[in-house]
Parts: C-alpha cells; sequence; structure tokens
C-alpha cells in the first residue's frame, strides 16, 4: 500500500496523538531514511517488525553467549527445557513440532546432546521401531542448573522496562503473534 507517510516518519515521534514521548532509535532512523528515499511509502510496519527482530536478536544474542558457558546453543537448551516440561518420553517428531526446527536440526541436536550423556533413548512401544528421548539424570541436572540461570539473564535483560508497561507489552505482542500467526 502506497500512502503519504513521509510527514509521519519525519515529525518527532512524540508529537503523535496518543503516543508516549520517547527518544528516537534506531528503528525510528531506518524508517525515516526509507520515507527518505520513497516518500509515498507506507513505512508503518517497520516500527512493529523491525523492533521484533532488533529486540529478538539482541535478546538471542545475549542469550547464545550464556548458553554458550554451558556448552549449550538455543537449540539445544530448548530441546532441554521441551524434554524437562514433557511428562513421558517424546518422540523425536514430537520434539520438532515444538521447537519449530526441522527434522535435520533435530536430529543434530539429538545427537549432539546424547554423545554428550544428556539424553536416554528408548523403543517406541507403540510401534517398535521409533525411539523414544528422555533427559537422563545428568541432562535433569544441566537443564534444573541452566534454566534458573538464563531466567535471571532475562530478567536483567527486560528490567528497564517500567513494570507498569508490561503488561501491556505482554498483550501487544501476545496480538502480533497472533496476527502473524494468521498471516
Amino acid at each position: 500500500m502506497v500512502t503519504s507517510d513521509r510527514s509521519a516518519a519525519a515529525e518527532p515521534r512524540a508529537a503523535r496523538a496518543g503516543e508516549l514521548p520517547h527518544e528516537e532509535d534506531d528503528v525510528d532512523r531506518v524508517r525515516a531514511a526509507w520515507a527518505e528515499l520513497h516518500p509515498g511509502l507506507d513505512t508503518t510496519p517497520i516500527d512493529i517488525v523491525g523492533r521484533i527482530l532488533r529486540a529478538a536478536a539482541l535478546v538471542s544474542r545475549r542469550g547464545d553467549v550464556f548458553l554458550a558457558r554451558y556448552g549449550l546453543t538455543r537449540g539445544e537448551f530448548d530441546l532441554l527445557a521441551a524434554l524437562r516440561r514433557a511428562p513421558v518420553p517424546r518422540s523425536p517428531g514430537s520434539l520438532r513440532t515444538v521447537s519449530l526446527a526441522s527434522g535435520p536440526a533435530i536430529t543434530k541436536r539429538l545427537r549432539s546432546l546424547g554423545d554428550r550423556g544428556l539424553l536416554q533413548r528408548s523403543t517406541n512401544p507403540a510401534d517398535g521401531r521409533g525411539a523414544l528421548i528422555s533427559l537422563s539424570p545428568a541432562g535433569t541436572a544441566l537443564i534444573d542448573e541452566v534454566f534458573p540461570a538464563l531466567l535471571e539473564v532475562e530478567r536483567q535483560m527486560v528490567a528497564g522496562i517500567p513494570s507498569r508497561d508490561r503488561a501491556h507489552l505482554v498483550s501487544g505482542l501476545r496480538a502480533a503473534l497472533a496476527a502473524l500467526d494468521d498471516a
């Protein structure tokens, strides 16, 4: 959709109706640059999508650095966490749906975690051919140590968000995820 959004991108953000005053950020500058290049192009999606992507990158980077101290990737952590939450052993296919990773990615992660003694495999009694995956005692101990520590890292990351804004942020992110899932 093409609309005249140039003036909205150029005016100070605090001057727009219904918005709280804030300092210009990198996303505002990206949007303003695109508005200069294409004055008739509606760049408003950048306000949401750009900030989601930037926030995800920052959270991922800090989380990845933290998890690396334990020899884990985010994908491996997600698998360990899914298995820890599961009341029964899981099939590799069910882990794929929980972690939103591809089959080959799950296989690679399961092999890596298994090689480190963090998983146990058993035969699936439903078909006798497939495997069921559960945590080994070492895997349980690791995730029980890492998860609370990662929560503390994440708590520090969001500490600068005023508590009065958090419920609105959660609601807005929930709405964004629902809209993206439906798109």
